[in-house]
């Protein structure tokens, strides 16, 4: 109660101010039952006086203060309600004044206005201070409350001010006097709707009204009973409603209207910003991998369009109210804005989840769609922060920031096919991989990995190698690709470029996932790593078809600088020839190792019905001649049309033959040394079996080449190990060839003359085996190591190795930790181990260079590492590496340091 009376007496000062500059209007009260007129008396002869004379003008006055008198004290309002309406006669004298007086347009005005006064007064004495909630702030939580009761109030308030208008109504049955009367209702009503409005604070009760409604719309959306289906189906059946609140009785309060479409509009924008679309029915599409826009679209159009027309006609009291098409689609874009929004936020989640999350993308390639420009750039931005701030630090590895990158491919030419939206979002990613060491040959590698149906890799570390770069590989064209450059005549689909294209988009709008990978570096730089990779792949391919490599360099040369792949090629022509020289090498072998057939061999081998005579001799041509088997046919066979029969001959008992031991397998590769990388060139003693062999193979090249002669290097041979122990057999596939010859040092028979004699109680040192085989200390504790984990040798005492002849013996408690196998070294000099050799030379050609030129900078256009690379071919180096040669010269008092310049001594 006492904010209520301050608040009315804070409105009276109001209205006390207002009233000091604009005077209100001066209404009188209504008079008491006016006494009868009787007139004058007159005089005879006179123009005036008299009983029998009558005044015009007086009687009208008297005749409307008469009947208004009547029509303002029916209508008069006490503290509580109106006058006594019951009495038949009272109403019909308030009917026919009112009637009197709305005949005259001066009266009905005032009438109306007197009557619109006499509301407002009693509403503010009696009506308004019950209001007094809306004068401070209403909490979410009481809005409903607050404005349920408000509408209340206002209803019993505009029951009482229509109940004397109501009452005149009720007992009028001409229709002419009856539509006055609904006349002075409607203008009455409508005042009153007014000064319900103009009374409460108009923001305040909008937000409220706006609040109220999007909480119901909100419940009664998250509590419908279809939304466990909805997620299943492909159509949205949840309704909308609004049952605790009535919008015909706000629109007959006056609480409708304008102030109540704005907010409802409020509310459903609301909701169409959250609620409506935050649902399982519009989850992302994981199975079907489709977009949901389609049935956000069915669900606005079929369930919340009717529902919001609905409202809207309860709000205005237009029934026939409907809304237009382009509203509809406004809800449809508002609703598509805010699902692609909210996918946005999740757009890196997304990329990784590629390709099963390709109904999400879907979806925010349809937020692009009815979005603008600013739209367009925020998905930019957020998925661009979302990397920084998740991805590209230090913590993931070569391998999946790779595999990121080629989903963010996929899915921005999903987004935009044009590739702009692309081209903003690679260039963080881009810039982060060429600042990784290893990426380019984790790229290499990748390129020449093998997969299979599965998608897994064949004979390579995981590690090392990108499997979604392998996979796009495997389905990449090699057809020439048509220059981007070039304008294609023919091309009936041919568009302008965008607007907001950047500079790069010429040249990338047709790449593919390859095209983009092989941008990642300069040309030069990757073909030289692809080199490395390749020359390593192929040392460890014996006599193989080399179909998929061939395919690769084809498919290097559409897409990168043809000239620059001759190295390639070269490599390739040495691997075919060496095949075919392996080949023929064989058959030579065997032609000297393997005896002649006898006659009793060939003899057995032709059947009754006959066999052609060179299919017989392809069985017998290791180690036999020709002209020896002719000599054997004519003994044993009898020759018809080229086919040979058996004799019936017996044959002299033959002597016995001594077979002589079979080699092992070798195959040789040749390698063009110019073409090929700079290779390991480290020596050590091999298994004197193959010296003969390596002997053989050398004189045949020499006879076949020319000038040309075979240099063999051990430390780029790799070999097949078997070994013969007490409880199991193991056998190493294509494995280091100086693992082999240390394991063959623990040999207990051994045929070579390496001075090296192993026992069991004994063992041997890596020292003992590093001068035994004149092998250098890094080769021999890497065999050792592997021999190890493979639980062939144990140490039988620290720094001594023997033999694990059986699994079962003890070993000590040390040795029954696992350990893993050693990384195998690499046979291509790494660019470490390269300039660590070229160090030298490097160091000479920058004392002169600074001794003769000057004191010089290390970077810019004249700086050191500009012109070691200008000058010196094999510097493909960078700064830190010139910067590490000038510390190491600067120790030995080569060079001093002043400031950022160098100078020699």
């Amino acid at each position: 109660m006492a904010t209520a009376s301050i608040s009315a007496a804070s409105l009276t000062r109001r209205e006390d101010i207002f009233a000091s500059v604009f005077p209100p209007a001066s209404f009188t009260t209504p008079t008491p039952e006016a006494t009868p007129t009787i007139g004058v008396l007159s005089s005879p002869g006179k123009s005036f006086g008299g009983f029998n004379h009558t005044n015009q003008v007086a009687d009208g006055a008297v005749s409307f203060n008469r009947n208004w008198s009547t029509a303002t004290r029916f209508l008069t309002l006490t503290a509580s309600e109106h006058a006594s309406h019951d009495d038949r006669h009272a109403i019909r004298e308030a009917t026919a004044a009112l009637q009197y007086l709305w005949n005259s347009p001066s009266s009905r005005s005032d009438l109306v206005k007197w009557y619109n006064h006499e509301v407002s007064v009693h509403y503010s004495q009696f009506v308004l201070p019950s209001l007094g909630a809306w004068h401070n702030p209403i909490a979410s939580s009481n809005a409903l409350y607050v404005v349920r009761s408000t509408i209340d109030i206002l209803e019993n308030a505009q029951e009482l001010y229509n109940k004397a208008p109501s009452a005149i109504l009720n007992v009028i049955r001409d229709a002419s006097q009856r539509s006055a009367i609904e006349s002075f209702c409607i203008q009455t009503r409508q005042g009153m709707q007014r000064l319900f409005l103009h009374s409460l604070p108009r923001q305040r009760l909008q937000k409220t009204l706006a609040n109220v409604m999007y909480q119901l719309m909100e419940t009664s959306i998250q509590q419908s009973r279809e939304s466990g289906k909805c997620a299943k189906s492909e159509r949205c059946s949840c309704k909308v409603t609004i049952d605790d609140l009535s919008f015909t009785a706000l629109h007959t309060v006056g609480l409708g209207g304008n102030l109540g479409e704005r907010a409802f509009a409020h509310a459903v924008h609301k909701l169409l910003d959250g609620p409506a679309v935050e649902r399982r029915c519009f989850e992302v599409d994981w199975s079907g991998h489709e977009s949901v826009v389609d049935k956000l679209r069915e669900w606005i159009q079929s369930k919340f369009a009717p529902f919001v027309e609905q409202c809207l006609s309860k709000l205005t009291g237009n029934a026939s109210l409907q809304l237009t098409e382009s509203e509809i689609t406004q809800f449809v874009t508002m609703a598509a804005l805010k699902l692609g929004r909210q996918r946005t936020l999740s757009l890196f989640d997304y990329v990784k989840s590629w390709p099963h999350s390709q109904g999400a993308v879907l979806d925010i390639k349809e937020y692009l769609f009815f979005g603008s420009l600013t739209d367009k750039a925020h998905v930019c931005s957020s998925f661009t922060n979302q990397l920084q701030n998740r991805f590209l630090h230090a913590g993931v590895s070569t391998n999946e920031l790779l595999s990121i990158y080629i989903n963010v491919i996929h899915t921005f030419r999903l987004l935009d096919a044009r590739g702009v939206l692309l081209d903003k979002v690679a260039t963080p990613i881009r810039n982060y991989l060429r600042a990784r060491d290893d990426t380019v040959s984790i790229i290499a590698a990748s390129f020449l990995a093998d997969v299979d149906k599965n998608g897994a890799i064949l004979h390579s570390e995981s590690e090392k190698v990108c499997i979604d770069i392998a996979l796009e590989v495997a389905r990449s064209n090699l057809e020439e690709r048509q220059e981007s450059g070039t304008l294609n005549w023919n091309d009936m689909d041919w568009v302008p470029d965008p607007i907001d294209a950047g500079p790069q988009y010429k040249s990338s709008k047709s790449e593919d996932v390859v095209a983009y990978i092989l941008g990642l570096f300069e040309q030069a730089d990757f073909i030289k790593e692809v080199t490395n990779v390749l020359a390593q792949h192929l040392l460890h391919m014996v006599d193989s078809e080399y179909v998929k490599e061939t395919r690769l360099v084809e498919l290097f040369k559409t897409r990168l600088d043809a000239s620059k792949l001759q190295a390639a090629e070269v490599m390739l022509k040495d691997v075919r020839d060496s095949a075919s020289l392996n080949r023929k090498l064989k058959q030579r072998l065997a032609h000297r190792t393997n005896p002649p057939a006898t006659p009793r061999e060939i003899q057995a081998a032709i059947p009754q019905e006959g066999i052609p005579m060179n299919e017989l001799y392809e069985r017998f041509s290791n180690g036999t001649t020709h002209t020896q088997f002719l000599a054997i046919v004519k003994l044993v066979a009898n020759k018809r049309d080229n086919v040979l029969y058996p004799k019936r001959s017996r044959l002299p008992a033959e002597s016995p033959v001594k077979k002589t031991p079979s080699h092992p397998e070798f195959n040789l590769q040749v390698l063009s040394s110019f073409f090929w990388p700079e290779m390991q060139s480290r020596d050590y003693e091999v298994p004197s079996g193959f010296y003969p062999l390596q002997e053989h193979y050398s004189t045949y090249f020499q006879q076949q080449g020319g000038q040309r002669k075979l240099q063999f290097k051990p430390a780029l041979a790799r070999c097949t190990v078997e070994l013969e122990l007490e409880d199991r057999q193991v056998r190493e596939v294509d494995i280091p060839a100086w693992r082999g010859s240390v394991i063959d040092a623990f040999a207990s028979e051994r045929g070579d003359a390496v001075p090296i004699t192993y026992n069991s109680s004994d063992g041997l040192t890596p020292q003992q085996l590093m001068d035994a085989l004149r092998m250098d200390e890094e080769l021999v504790m890497d065999a050792l190591n592997f021999w190890t984990a493979k639980r062939v040798l144990y140490q039988c005492a620290p720094g001594i190795y023997a033999v694990l002849e059986s699994l079962d013996m003890d070993t000590g408690a040390d040795e029954h930790q696992e350990q893993e196998p050693a990384e195998s070294i690499s046979a291509v000099k790494t660019q470490d181990a390269m300039f660590q050799d070229n160090a030298p030379t490097f160091s000479i050609f920058i004392a002169n260079m600074l001794r003769n030129g000057g004191a010089k900078e290390i970077g810019g256009m004249m700086g050191i590492t500009s012109m070691l690379k200008m000058v010196l071919p094999t510097f493909t180096y960078g700064e830190e590496e010139v910067q590490y040669l000038l510390a190491e010269m600067e120790g030995r008092g080569e060079v001093t340091r002043n400031g950022d310049l160098w100078s020699a001594k």
